[in-house]
């Protein structure tokens, strides 16, 4: 009877564990579909499907082209990118124990943003090399600097005033970078205002490809420190205790967040709030707190997100189009403003 008893809770975590991974998993069939056929010119499914499988050439059927060239690479650009932000939210919140960490409050993303425009309008002031290793350096450097600025990483308050202060003077530096840079050399600002932005509309098989080998390392990875979030949550003593090193864990899981989120960066620019709610989001529906669910129903619950704030931001206020990661702010910031003043309430009591 005792074993029953103690098993039945387990057995409806794991029920409900399922059936909210087959609900996200819908909810993103429905928008990358949505996104796939709505637009200028309007298809069903039937037709989506047959430009993947037997496209017709341009001059016949120009809406093939338009769906595998441009809407196809947008809707997976936009499912791997909110994936990687929703590990990335799950790896930073619970290694930190910092339920606000995400890259964006903590300096990385806009250190990164900064490197990129700096590369693209100066390059011969930056070295040659991929853009999304260009990313993982700036972040890594942006995350040491809000390191050596609070002077630890276990104060969650003076690691998020730390980044809050480097995320605004990157802010500035890139705006600075891009206002006083020769018109030869911009073409106009819009590019990259959409940039700083997050957006996808420039969305193309090359940058699909570009993320792909990145997300293909460090998804699995993340996928895989869930037994050493689980420790880490319970207290550096009860870790070390169980044979984790907690200072060298962090160290691994922020350089795997830093891994995923240099390519989503290099992409599609800094997106806001995704990585900090994703895994606010999981952890409620889960009603529980194991970072191996978490880290699961998180990438999805991301990868939803930005792909409604994608579609919101093509096909609302059609034909002008809204960066994602606008929508986001729009979207998600005042949710977040809420967790933010539920966790300041509960740091009081």
């Amino acid at each position: 009877m005792t074993t029953i008893t103690s098993s039945a809770p387990a057995s409806r975590m794991h029920t409900r564990f399922w059936v909210t991974v087959l609900c996200a998993l819908l909810v993103i069939v429905l928008l990358g579909g949505f996104n796939a056929t709505r637009g200028e010119p309007n298809v069903n499914l039937n037709e989506v499907w047959r430009a993947v499988i037997d496209p017709l050439p341009v001059d016949e059927t120009p809406a093939h082209f338009l769906i595998r060239e441009l809407r196809l690479p947008r809707v997976l650009l936009a499912l791997l990118c909110g994936a990687a932000l929703g590990l990335v939210g799950v790896l930073l919140q619970d290694s930190l124990r910092n339920p606000l960490a995400d890259p964006g409050l903590l300096g990385i993303a806009q250190g990164a943003s900064f490197a990129v425009a700096l590369a693209t309008i100066y390059p011969e002031i930056v070295p040659t090399m991929p853009r999304p290793l260009l990313c993982l350096i700036a972040g890594i450097l942006s995350g040491l600097a809000v390191v050596g600025f609070s002077g630890t990483i276990r104060d969650p308050v003076r690691v998020i005033l730390s980044g809050a202060v480097l995320s605004g003077f990157f802010g500035v530096m890139t705006t600075a970078v891009i206002l006083l840079a020769p018109y030869e050399r911009t073409g106009g600002f819009g590019a990259y205002y959409r940039y700083v932005s997050g957006s996808i509309s420039a969305a193309e098989w090359d940058y699909v490809f570009m993320v792909l080998p990145w997300l293909a390392l460090g998804i699995p990875a993340a996928l895989l420190a869930g037994r050493a979030l689980n420790l880490l949550q319970l207290g550096d003593e009860l870790a070390t205790g169980a044979g984790l090193n907690p200072f060298r864990t962090r160290i691994l899981l922020i350089l795997i967040a830093m891994l995923l989120v240099s390519p989503v960066i290099a992409a599609i620019g800094p997106i806001a709030f995704i990585a900090l709610f994703a895994p606010h989001i999981a952890r409620g529906l889960l009603a529980g707190s194991d970072a191996r669910r978490t880290l699961v129903l998180s990438a999805l619950c991301g990868a939803a997100l930005l792909q409604a704030a994608d579609t919101a931001g093509r096909l609302l206020f059609f034909p002008m189009e809204i960066p994602a990661g606008i929508w986001t702010v729009a979207m998600v910031g005042p949710a977040a403003v809420i967790v933010v003043g539920r966790i300041a309430r509960a740091r009081r009591a």
